[in-house]
């Protein structure tokens, strides 16, 4: 097997692993603040790298909105890094926002495209970890659409999301069960 098909694997099988792990109540999630926005912006004013706006909702499985959910949102930098080049620590990244969503359920923040990491065949992407009262949370990534990592399993994946960017924005509708 090649080198870079073993590592798309191991990415796939840690994102599994995580989904497992909070489904199985083994590992607590972040939760925003009570006042936490609805609109917000990750990568502050003046990242280098290409803007992106990502907005959506929050339902239930019965399509009704959910207002107060909490989204925990991180990415690397356009290069990458979740920290300042060379440090690159998920548990602790420069580019995060918390939210909650508003009345309606909906949710947006500015931020940049992130980027893959180094020397990887790891899609860009941008985690989420989203949760609210009596429902079950939901943790996954948005991978876009036209990167050459993204693979087949991926979009058959619950763990991810693959979505088109155009003209700078994406949108994600996310269920809660």
């Amino acid at each position: 097997m090649r080198q870079s098909t073993r590592r798309v694997l191991r990415f796939t099988l840690a994102v599994g692993l995580v989904i497992a792990g909070v489904s199985a109540g083994a590992q607590s999630i972040h939760e925003a603040p009570a006042a936490a926005p609805s609109v917000g912006r990750v990568a502050p004013q003046g990242e280098p790298g290409q803007p992106l706006t990502v907005s959506g909702v929050v339902s239930g499985s019965d399509g009704a909105p959910i207002a107060g959910a909490s989204l925990y949102i991180y990415q690397t930098d356009r290069e990458g890094y979740y920290g300042v080049k060379p440090a690159s620590d998920n548990r602790n990244p420069r580019l995060k926002l918390f939210l909650r969503s508003d009345a309606s359920g909906n949710w947006s923040f500015d931020t940049i495209t992130p980027g893959s990491y180094p020397n990887s065949q790891v899609p860009a992407h941008i985690h989420f970890e989203v949760s609210a009262p009596g429902r079950a949370p939901k943790i996954f990534e948005i991978v876009f659409e036209g990167d050459p990592f993204v693979t087949a399993e991926m979009r058959t994946n619950p763990a991810f999301s693959v979505r088109p960017i155009a003209q700078g924005k994406v949108t994600e509708r996310i269920v809660l069960k």
